[in-house]
């Protein structure tokens, strides 16, 4: 019998695809499944996936009857392998090659897992939890270059059991994800990701860029601007709304939320739940590595309660008036670690040199306010506040007062790759990023990538109006949103069929796989 995808022609038909798989609990897992099984419906995919040993039950129907799934490795587990020095050395080789093949060196991957083999990155500002896998890390710092390389075999070992044509994920920000991306470029695999718009609210793109940005959005929002082609309706009023009634994103938004409900009943009433699983979830095998102590959890708690106090003093608000009186640059801070920060902008992965070197630049009669982010709030030794605090001319913004009034009134907004910089620019304020974002497509703001030019950046930006032609500032983040609209499709599990046209547009994009 003919398969139907092999009848049409189908260029991905009778693919073997390898996915890493989230905990299938969470929605975004369950939505890639629904996904993928529809692809495999159409072009008759032979799914492998890598995932937890609980998750095996839950998968097994997407990778059946020709795939397999692989358990994620333990990680604090060392591999035979790891006592036979040839093996040894020949897993370091074949890194090394993928490194090249990268053109990514493996430090990279450490940084990037900056809450877990990356930890010591981020000791000095953020009370850390004490997984046994961050206490190992910590001990000896040798021991991430270590997992790294144990993370890596995994990965090539396999892609070398599945010989996959497409190695699909959420993310390629955590160490194993990472690896695998590695382990994929050396050996010429393609290599996709799923991500969520922070543009198209409530819809999503696959992108075969390494940092996991809407490339195909900055291309078309580009050649919209070098086309004069006239802005949508749509992203007119969405403009015109953003400034009448600014608005967090979609998804961060409902974090925020999410957040704000847990109460303190709700908190220790979740707590006894997970606990009660993570003590089942022990007995059929789950890796404990990255597992608090379940009395270091609840002290952990208590302490950000009281914190959330006790730093209050730290923390000043200011109204609209008296923001249109002072003159002074913006900073919003980042989660600490973010992949904003740890993966996609690593030259400015500590937050507390961004803020010194800005303040050292800060032209006469100018302040700094930087606004802590909400999810910091509580997690933060106080030292932290102290030494930022006596930063001349810097003020800290409450992390829970409203960001809008402050890129509304700035002089300048200055970010790594944050959406305030997005939000800024709605504003029709100045705008400096240091690194590559997901609005660049728009071209409005003034990258920055040479730090030594930033000085003379920032004085020459401040010497001109923030807006030289309002019509033109517009025009380009119309391109920008009309850009992200045509190369994102509905999260709505019902609009499936946009999503696997969208997949097979980033499939062919990432490009024939190497000989």
């Amino acid at each position: 019998m003919v398969n139907p995808s092999q009848a049409r022609g189908d260029t991905l038909a009778e693919w073997r695809v390898l996915v890493l798989l989230t905990p299938s609990k969470k929605e975004r897992t369950k939505y890639l499944v629904s996904l993928l099984e529809a692809a495999k419906a159409r072009w008759g995919w032979q799914i492998s996936g890598i995932c937890e040993d609980i998750d095996r039950r839950p998968f097994a129907p997407l990778v059946e009857p020709e795939g397999k799934l692989i358990s994620r490795p333990h990680l604090l587990r060392i591999a035979a392998w790891e006592s036979d020095p040839e093996q040894v050395t020949d897993t370091q080789r074949r890194l090394q090659e993928a490194e090249s093949a990268a053109g990514i060196s493996a430090g990279r991957i450490i940084l990037a897992g900056a809450h877990s083999a990356g930890r010591a990155y981020n000791v000095p500002f953020r009370h850390a939890n004490r997984f046994p896998l961050v206490m190992r890390m910590l001990k000896d710092n040798r021991e991430p270059a270590r997992l790294v390389r144990r993370l890596f075999r995994f990965a090539d070992e396999s892609l070398a059991l599945v010989k996959p044509d497409l190695v699909i994920a959420n993310e390629w920000a955590t160490p194993l994800n990472f690896t695998m991306w590695m382990a994929a470029k050396r050996r010429g695999i393609r290599c996709v990701s799923l991500r969520n718009s922070k543009i198209n609210a409530d819809h999503g793109f696959w992108t075969a860029d390494q940092l996991m940005f809407n490339t195909a959005a900055t291309a078309a929002a580009a050649a919209r601007r070098k086309n004069n082609t006239v802005a949508s309706e749509a992203a007119k009023r969405q403009i015109s709304e953003f400034r009448d009634q600014p608005a967090v994103i979609n998804y961060i938004a409902a974090r925020w939320r999410h957040r704000k409900g847990r109460g303190f009943v709700r908190w220790h009433v979740d707590y006894m739940r997970a606990f009660a699983r993570e003590f089942v979830n022990t007995f059929r095998g789950q890796d404990t590595a990255l597992r608090e102590p379940w009395i270091g959890r609840l002290l952990r708690y208590y302490r950000f309660e009281f914190l959330t106090c006790y730093h209050q003093r730290f923390f000043n608000s200011f109204d609209n008036e008296t923001l249109s009186g002072m003159k002074y640059f913006y900073f919003p801070m980042h989660k600490e670690a973010e992949l904003a920060q740890t993966f996609q902008s690593t030259l400015w992965h500590d937050q507390r040199n961004t803020i010194r070197v800005l303040a050292s630049m800060l032209p006469a009669g100018y302040r700094l306010l930087m606004r802590e982010h909400r999810m910091n709030y509580g997690h933060r030794p106080t030292r932290f506040y102290k030494e930022i605090s006596q930063i001349p001319n810097l003020i800290m913004i409450d992390p829970f007062d409203s960001q809008f009034k402050y890129l509304h009134h700035a002089d300048l907004t200055v970010t790594e790759n944050g959406s305030s910089g997005w939000e800024a620019l709605l504003m029709g304020r100045r705008v400096i990023t240091l690194a590559k974002t997901f609005y660049d497509g728009a071209g409005s703001c003034v990258k920055v990538l040479k730090p030594g030019e930033l000085n003379a950046v920032i004085l020459e930006l401040l010497a001109g109006p923030a807006v030289a032609d309002p019509g033109a500032r517009d025009h380009a983040l119309g391109c920008m949103i009309d850009a992200e609209r045509e190369t994102t499709f509905s999260l709505n599990p019902d609009q499936m069929p946009d999503a696997i046209v969208h997949l097979e547009r980033a499939v062919l994009h990432a490009g024939s796989p190497a000989c």
